[in-house]
């Protein structure tokens, strides 16, 4: 073999060593089990990254992201939330195989709703007034596959810590402290808590229930009516805790096509489609912008929601996604009168968006409190089947609909 050659054998073995090693601290606690986070006056509050351990982690793990620490550990389509989070930093289970309602869920593996297998991280924490402990965790989810995860008291996993779930404040840290249960899906308030018997040192745990899970900060409280603020309170220990990560600048929000398209004319309302309820409607939030039918599943999807704007007469642009493979269908009703039939023409791309799909009804009456229902069908070109993606309604003064019916943007997106 040649040196040279040799040598760039040595240098891709080496690279990946590094590579190996700097995603390995990720998942390495910065804090050790001396550390003992205290209950002053009936609260604690915990930073996400001050674990101790991880257990459970032969599918997945908990990664530490921060400004200089980015883990790259299979599949996470995710972008760094680490502005606004606590501390600077936060974990997230990764990798994350279901990200969308279409991925295939598999039990044990991207999802577990019985916290027993699972990557799991430890905290130590004292308490000096035993009793109920309602917990509130701190987390980011931009869908509804990165929102559920368990928590647990000295190796015990009590029905009052499983499925703390988050429906509201997508896209943002949000504090939740709500059961998941079949008949509630976002949650029952007051039923996520831990009950502390006696004072002492107790172990805290936190277990994955859906993989993607990005987690900041947790606080227990014996006040049933706290409700954390912005960051939550101070974390209090027996010692000094790691130096604050660096912080980072707010990120540039780049506008979508539909926010472009609504904002383009004044006094213009909008409606965006994941503004829609899609629990029961067949419908499943795809990425940050899109509904969309999973045809594997159903074939048809139907959501409803109410028209909080002022009442008047309005042209009404609905912004549909053209398809590659087939003409989706939709039907637009309001209070149950329909307003017409529409579907996208075939796009020459994976997904476009522009004149070819969106609809325009001219001169809609519309009063507060009206609801407004979408209805939509897949298509298929034989092969394949399209999702029925959608991204919103825009309601524009009498007379401009046409305006942005004409208006240059367009999207495409050819992969």
């Amino acid at each position: 073999m040649k040196i040279k050659s040799l040598l760039v054998i040595v240098a891709i073995f080496a690279t990946c060593i590094l590579h190996t090693n700097a995603q390995s601290t990720y998942t390495n606690p910065i804090v050790d089990e001396s550390i003992i986070f205290e209950e002053k006056l009936g609260i604690v509050a915990v930073e996400a990254e001050f674990f101790y351990r991880q257990s459970k982690t032969d599918k997945r793990e908990w990664y530490r992201s921060s400004k200089n620490e980015k883990p790259n550990a299979g599949r996470d389509e995710d972008t760094l939330h680490v502005y606004g989070a606590s501390n600077n930093a936060y974990l997230e289970i990764l990798p994350d195989t279901r990200v969308t309602h279409a991925d295939p869920l598999v039990n044990g593996e991207n999802f577990n709703n019985i916290p027993d297998s699972m990557p799991t991280v430890h905290y130590k924490v004292k308490f000096t007034n035993p009793g109920r402990y309602y917990v509130w965790a701190r987390a980011y989810s931009t869908g509804g596959e990165d929102n559920g995860v368990h928590v647990g008291l000295n190796y015990k996993w009590p029905e009052s810590g499983q499925r703390i779930q988050w429906c509201d404040g997508k896209n943002e840290w949000t504090w939740s402290s709500k059961q998941r249960t079949d008949e509630v899906h976002c949650g029952i308030p007051y039923a996520i808590y831990l009950d502390i018997l006696k004072p002492g040192i107790h172990d805290i745990q936190f277990s994955m229930r859906e993989d993607g899970f990005e987690f900041d900060k947790f606080i227990l409280t014996k006040d049933r009516y706290y409700k954390p603020e912005g960051t939550g309170p101070k974390v209090v220990a027996n010692a000094a805790l790691p130096d604050a990560y660096p912080a980072v600048p707010a990120p540039k929000i780049e506008k979508t096509y539909f926010e472009k398209l609504a904002q383009s004319i004044p006094k213009t309302k909008w409606i965006a489609a994941q503004q829609f309820p899609s629990l029961g409607t067949n419908y499943y939030e795809h990425g940050k912008n899109w509904m969309a039918i999973n045809p594997e599943e159903y074939k048809e999807a139907i959501t409803s929601t109410s028209f909080d704007y002022e009442s008047g007469k309005y042209d009404l642009v609905f912004v549909a996604v053209g398809e590659n493979d087939g003409s989706s269908t939709f039907r637009i009703s309001i209070n149950g009168k329909e307003l017409g039939e529409y579907s996208p023409k075939i796009s020459e791309n994976m997904f476009e968006m522009g004149k070819n799909s969106n609809a325009l009804w001219k001169g809609v009456s519309m009063t507060k409190g009206d609801k407004i229902t979408v209805w939509a069908k897949v298509g298929t070109d034989g092969q394949e089947f399209t999702r029925g993606r959608w991204a919103g309604i825009i309601f524009t003064p009498v007379g401009k609909g046409q305006k942005i019916q004409n208006t240059s943007l367009s999207y495409v997106q050819n992969k």
